[in-house]
């Protein structure tokens, strides 16, 4: 059986693969994150064939399902089929690897958020494009972390969030040694940088801050990066303490907005959600925007749900969404 895309580009839909599964293997790249239903991003039309599921399709709503929209992380073709996916050529060259790392330093910034930074072997080649992720494998879990460092610096930094009973959140901020080897897998993942000639919006919740950090610290390092349009960057977090970043750029001009959503009695700042602030302090018409969302499910949902009602069109709208892991 044939996958082909409205693009005219073809292969080979491979037995017991998903369609993103197949196209990985022949070297084709569409969007996707989370790579298990959940996060939607990998969302596609399905215009000609059929195909089953091999895993529930959990981010399709009604909606989508009347209008003939799959997930390719989910579903195997069963006919030959025709989709609506973008080849994506900026990922021809990003090769996913395995290495063993060792922990460089781990640095607690609040008590419920540690940074890692992973030193990689001496001769080793990772090349990733800001805003991806790669596995970490320890004892036998594997859990995917943004990089919040960019291309150029020698070590990875990552951002972990505690979770409550959570097997690698455990390991990371209880039982993680300085020079500790584990191994990582990557890198992987579609979300980076596109269009640059058109304002930009940045929207984060949690540690969906990383890739977000890579991405502005590459643009602000790029010597061939001549900003023309607004960048915008919405930080959101519960409490006030969560909040670990501060933006400092040599060259970038960026609006930069935080808000909380549970404020305490100290609180002078911002409250309530980040897409909320974001529609309302945007200094530019939605729809000449592309936004760039990363954090929680339900914070991408109802970010793309806002901005698409607001004139923003979908294909406009790039998001990483963290799915918690246990």
């Amino acid at each position: 059986m044939v996958i082909r895309t409205t693009e005219e580009k073809k292969f080979a839909a491979l037995k017991g693969m998903t369609i993103l599964e197949s196209a990985l293997f022949e070297g084709a790249v569409f969007e996707y994150s989370c790579e298990n239903g959940q996060c939607g991003v990998c969302k596609t039309s399905l215009l000609e064939g059929q195909v089953k599921e091999l895993h529930p399709q959990l981010a399709l709503t009604n909606k989508d399902i009347a209008e003939n929209k799959i997930l390719t992380c989910c579903c195997e073709p069963i006919t030959d089929i025709l989709i609506d996916s973008e080849d994506l050529t900026a990922l021809k060259n990003i090769e996913i690897k395995t290495f063993p790392v060792r922990v460089s330093t781990i640095k607690q910034h609040s008590k419920d958020i540690v940074e890692v930074v992973l030193r990689l072997p001496p001769a080793a080649s990772f090349n990733f494009l800001e805003g991806q992720y790669i596995d970490v494998i320890w004892n036998g879990v594997r859990r995917s972390y943004s990089i919040a460092s960019t291309n150029e610096e020698k070590e990875l930094t990552l951002l972990v969030k505690k979770v409550e009973k959570g097997v690698m959140s455990d390991f990371w901020f209880t039982q993680a040694k300085e020079n500790e080897l584990l191994r990582i897998e990557g890198p992987k993942g579609t979300f980076f940088i596109r269009d640059t000639s058109k304002p930009l919006v940045f929207l984060a919740t949690g540690t969906g801050i990383a890739p977000i950090m890579s991405i502005l610290k590459r643009l602000d390092q790029n010597h061939d990066f001549n900003q023309q349009c607004p960048i915008y960057l919405f930080i959101g977090n519960r409490f006030a303490y969560d909040h670990i970043w501060k933006p400092e750029f040599k060259k970038l001009k960026v609006q930069v907005e935080i808000v909380v959503s549970k404020p305490d009695s100290f609180w002078m700042g911002n409250t309530g959600y980040v897409q909320t602030l974001a529609l309302s302090r945007l200094g530019v018409k939605i729809s000449e925007c592309n936004v760039y969302a990363c954090g929680s499910s339900s914070m991408i949902k109802s970010s793309k749900e806002s901005f698409i009602s607001a004139g923003l069109l979908e294909k406009q709208f790039y998001s990483d969404a963290f799915v918690q892991s246990y």
